[in-house]
């Protein structure tokens, strides 16, 4: 993980980091350490918690049952002893590995060491002795999670703390504790830990706050001096921009206007339109309309014609309905039409 990341990083992510590293650290420290410091460390209690021969939870006290009226002080711990028939357990020849590494392995091959998988079941495995080759012989441990978290329920509802929660140690192995499983699972942690959590993720906060302010400090402070720097080339270059603009916008409307102003397609039209024997004696084309005049043959209908055309629209005749001969035998003809495409005003 990179500083900056650490210094990106939010709390959930921040805390998440240290229970990881501070489980790795201590799971490196507890393999290295004999079995019987272990045990000596662990704080032992007078006070389980045991299934009675009715099959009910009750209070027991140095090894005894706890008549009903006799209720544990305030905060008293105690160990939470699983029936055997709650528990399966069984013995594997696994090489030797840190407890990350055990705890991935075990996850991996649930299936295979037992009949459930890894999420159905909460497990723990202890350290029993060497079986030589380089491998050690553990003793791994499962039990349902639904009857697990109901076992645990119970057993909190008599008014103790839940120190471990396993079946009945068999010899000088560690004893199995479920009980760290099953807070990982749910997300909660040692109580008595969440002060001191507190306080570092606190403190951790804090200074990522301090090093963040300190370094957009300097961040904004690099960033002035580089636009103050290039400030002169980016008004250069924005006159230049709008120069350009102006000179591309300025051709688009001559092309524009040229286009539709065009009276070569006007005659195009009509030529096209108006067949052989129809003479044209004027033309007249201001880039919105155009007028023709000229003479054509009896029976002739001229705006029809120009009505046919794509290019013309609209066309109508400024003579009257009666047809009129020339001299020539023609009958003249003077119609106007709109173009299609209206040119500017």
């Amino acid at each position: 993980m990179t500083a900056r990341r650490v210094l990106d990083a939010d709390l959930g992510e921040i805390v998440r980091g240290i229970q990881q590293g501070w489980a790795w650290w201590v799971g490196e420290l507890s393999d290295m350490a004999p079995a019987s410091w272990r045990r000596t460390l662990r704080r032992p209690t007078p006070w389980s918690v045991r299934a009675g021969q009715d099959g009910v939870l009750g209070l027991w006290r140095d090894g005894l049952p706890v008549g009903a009226m006799v209720g544990p002080p305030a905060n008293a711990r105690a160990d939470l002893v699983l029936p055997p028939e709650a528990v399966l357990v069984r013995d594997l020849d696994i090489p030797r590995l840190s407890r990350a590494d055990l705890n991935r392995l075990l996850t991996a091959n649930m299936d295979r060491f037992t009949p459930f998988s890894a999420d159905q079941v909460y497990f723990d495995a202890r350290f029993v002795a060497e079986s030589g080759d380089g491998k050690q012989r553990l003793r791994l441990a499962v039990i349902i999670r639904e009857r697990a978290r109901l076992i645990l329920h119970q057993a909190r509802s008599l008014g103790v703390e839940i120190a471990r929660m396993g079946p009945e140690a068999r010899d000088a192995a560690p004893p199995i504790d479920f009980l760290p499983a099953i807070m990982a699972a749910e997300g909660g942690g040692d109580r008595r830990r969440l002060t001191a959590w507190w306080t570092v993720c606190a403190t951790l906060v804090a200074l990522n706050i301090l090093t963040a302010v300190m370094l957009d400090m300097r961040d904004v402070s690099r960033l002035r001096d580089v636009v103050e720097a290039e400030q002169p080339r980016v008004e250069a270059a924005g006159r230049m921009r709008q120069a350009v603009q102006a000179e591309q916008d300025t051709r688009l409307a001559l092309l524009r206007r040229r286009s539709q102003n065009e009276p070569l397609r006007i005659i195009a039209a009509l030529a096209e339109t108006l067949p052989s024997g129809q003479w044209v004696q004027r033309f007249e084309w201001n880039g919105r309309t155009v007028r023709v005049v000229g003479f054509k043959t009896a029976g002739f209908d001229v705006p029809n014609a120009l009505g046919a055309t794509p290019t013309l629209t609209n066309p109508r005749s400024l003579l009257s309905d009666m047809p009129v001969k020339a001299a020539n035998g023609r009958e003249p003809f003077d119609v106007i039409a709109d173009s299609s495409t209206r040119g500017p005003r």
